[in-house]
């Protein structure tokens, strides 16, 4: 019943400003406007302030993070910008100019603070169980929810982090296994910047004599490109597999990473052979379908899923994944599910 009463307060918490939102555009697109330019200002307002501040009247006594006011306002700024002629967006210009990258800036000084008190609590943990990436997504969900944009803003925030803000060396735990020593990743990816380095100069010089717009652009892509290699290897060498209690946490960098019960593993067992099965969904953490260097494969006794790059997901029955000390890790793992089991 409590439950139910709940759902009740949470529906009208988002109901009621979202009938406002819609009356708006009704009235937006309607010939009333043309009639009534005056109204032009006022659907403004409601779009970008009425919503936002009902929501955070309405939402006060619930657990609804209030936060989600910001990006109900910018989905208001932009919703304006395509609704209303441009001869009544005088007010939304200045709401553009001055609101819009004061609120963008809030934005950002709170999920900032937030990663940062998330890193303060992981590390006075006797033994962290989460790493950046899964503290930003947390800190960014709060304000825009679980969703696909807020997926992707956070793994934009964790590269931007491992390649600009995180350095050092991890010194390893004895629970605690590297997945890069052995598969030459390292070196793959350190020959693809000096790659891209050459041919980004190289291009960039022959296409600024036809183009120089069409040049920064692939100037751009490339560099960002570099950025993302930078941060992957950096997250590889920081973000080791983590057996850690009844939970393993196996991680690719920023390219992919699970979580699994202990329960959930059926049998783990040395595999370096091609593997096909038909009636089992096979996964990996790299970023093709098939696997070519993994040293172990971990059957589970429900599907389990991947989190890859930018919020995509991938459901296995088995996992391959390389581990370079593999008969440390097996130990390890047989013993963690014996105690388990016993």
């Amino acid at each position: 019943m409590e439950s139910l009463k709940l759902d009740k307060i949470k529906l009208v918490a988002y109901g009621l400003p979202l009938l406002v939102f819609l009356i708006s555009i009704v009235i937006g697109l309607s010939p009333i406007l043309k009639q009534h330019p005056e109204l032009a200002a006022a659907i403004i307002y409601d779009l970008t302030l009425t919503v936002p501040i009902l929501f955070l009247i309405l939402s006060r006594n619930t657990n609804i993070s209030k936060l989600r006011a910001i990006p109900l306002f910018i989905i208001g700024i932009i919703t304006a910008t395509y609704v209303l002629p441009e001869s009544g967006q005088q007010h939304l210009s200045y709401l553009k100019t001055y609101a819009l990258p004061a609120i963008e800036l809030i934005a950002l000084g709170i999920i900032a603070l937030k990663i940062r008190k998330g890193i303060r609590i992981v590390k006075s943990q006797i033994e962290p169980s989460e790493d950046f990436l899964a503290i930003c997504k947390k800190s960014v969900e709060e304000i825009f929810g679980k969703s696909k944009f807020a997926l992707f803003i956070s793994f934009e925030i964790t590269m931007l982090y491992y390649a600009l803000f995180s350095w050092g060396k991890k010194k390893l735990a004895p629970n605690e296994f590297t997945n890069y020593r052995e598969n030459g990743n390292l070196a793959l990816m350190g020959a693809l910047l000096m790659v891209i380095g050459i041919e980004t100069f190289t291009f960039h010089t022959l296409l600024v004599k036809w183009s120089s717009v069409v040049a920064w652009i692939l100037t751009g892509t490339s560099m960002y490109t570099a950025l993302m290699i930078f941060a992957q290897i950096k997250a590889l060498l920081q973000s080791p597999t983590v057996l850690l209690g009844e939970k393993l946490i196996v991680q690719n960098g920023l390219i992919s990473n699970i979580h699994i019960h202990l329960d959930e593993i059926h049998t783990i067992e040395v595999c370096t052979e091609e593997m096909k099965l038909e009636d089992l969904k096979i996964g990996n953490l790299g970023l093709s379908k098939e696997s070519t260097d993994h040293t172990i494969a971990l059957y589970f006794n429900t599907p389990q899923t991947i989190e890859k790059m930018y919020g995509s997901t991938e459901v296995c029955d088995v996992l391959l994944l390389h581990i370079d000390n593999r008969n440390g890790f097996i130990e390890k793992m047989n013993n963690a599910l014996k105690k388990l089991r016993h």
